[in-house]
């Protein structure tokens, strides 16, 4: 039962999710609002694209929750015989062109695996997921139609490219499962497994993240899309640069001016909008999730620990002590 629970789509955890903040909303009276508490962020959740990382070290492309398994990422022995086609490669190139090394994660879709290639030893993530899970397609120019995280993946790395989006090398496709080679900077872990080590950041570090994150955002919208999954684990950080990356568009969509009607990403970094009337829109909803990042990785927790408090005017309480100007302490209406 509890393999079955843990690979239900995001959308039905969203729903069970929003009923309990819809009825969390009209119990504000009973004096038990903190009882039921917001899905654990430190357990798997299975959502769209969503592949748990070994957090110790770079989480490659996916969403990740599962912070007690660490591996680093380097080159391993193993290969892959996937059949493959490409819409950036000549169609006799494949998976067989790349070495394929340890586990970095697994998850509802699929798994993510360091790798490398064989012909000039360069460091990549190789992530599979499952055609089962995932059968939606969007249509690029001079591409076709597309796997979803491979259109939005193409969209967002066509030139002039941001550096701080991860770039995807070249995908290939087989009947069950397509393959994404991805770029993987060495030496990086992903920011959630970088706080748990180091403690939290410092105000200047969180500073040059946070400044990082939004020129890639900013990047993604001026390609028209969305990303909606921003949280630390999504994010890479270079141990000796301090370059940030985001990764990780499985749960991403095509940025629109009208509302959304359904949520793809993580629960804990959802706007308030989506528990009171399950709709959102893009830039709110950004704006939202970036603040939620911001809070965790200068204070080492989420900001609400349940939906009720996500969608009331309640005092958010800083953990610790922040310079003046950096503390914003009413939720807004």
């Amino acid at each position: 039962m509890s393999e079955r629970r843990a690979s239900g789509r995001s959308r039905c955890r969203s729903a069970a999710f929003t009923r309990t903040a819809i009825q969390e909303v009209g119990r504000r009276g009973s004096g038990n609002h903190d009882r039921e508490l917001l899905p654990n962020p430190s357990q798997p959740l299975s959502l769209p694209g969503y592949i748990a990382p070994l957090p110790s070290e770079l989480a490659v492309s996916v969403s990740t929750d599962e912070p007690n398994r660490k591996r680093k990422w380097q080159s391993g022995s193993q290969r892959d015989d996937c059949p493959s086609t490409s819409s950036r490669r000549p169609a006799k190139r494949s998976c067989r062109a790349y070495e394929k090394g340890p586990l970095l994660g697994r998850g509802g879709f699929g798994s993510v695996y360091a790798g490398m290639r064989r012909s000039d030893g360069l460091p990549v993530a190789i992530k599979y997921v499952s055609k089962r899970k995932t059968q939606r397609r969007l249509k690029v120019e001079g591409h076709g139609r597309l796997p979803l995280e491979v259109a939005l993946m193409t969209l967002v790395n066509s030139a002039p490219a941001c550096p701080n989006v991860l770039q995807l090398v070249e995908w290939f496709d087989s009947p069950t499962q397509y393959s994404m080679i991805l770029e993987r900077p060495v030496p990086c872990q992903d920011l959630q497994s970088f706080c748990e080590e180091k403690g939290c950041l410092d105000e200047s570090l969180a500073k040059k993240v946070l400044l990082q994150l939004i020129t890639a955002l900013k990047h993604c919208e001026s390609r028209g899309v969305l990303h909606r999954d921003v949280k630390p684990q999504n994010l890479l950080i270079s141990t000796d640069s301090q370059v940030i990356k985001l990764l990780d568009f499985g749960c991403g969509d095509l940025l629109k001016d009208s509302a959304y009607r359904s949520f793809e990403g993580t629960p804990q970094y959802a706007p308030p909008e989506w528990f009171r009337r399950r709709r959102y829109h893009a830039g709110p909803a950004t704006v939202w999730s970036v603040g939620v990042t911001l809070y965790k990785i200068l204070c080492g927790c989420l900001p609400f620990r349940t939906a009720w408090r996500v969608t009331s005017k309640t005092i958010l309480h800083f953990p610790r002590e922040l310079s003046t100007g950096k503390r914003y302490k009413s939720c807004p209406e």
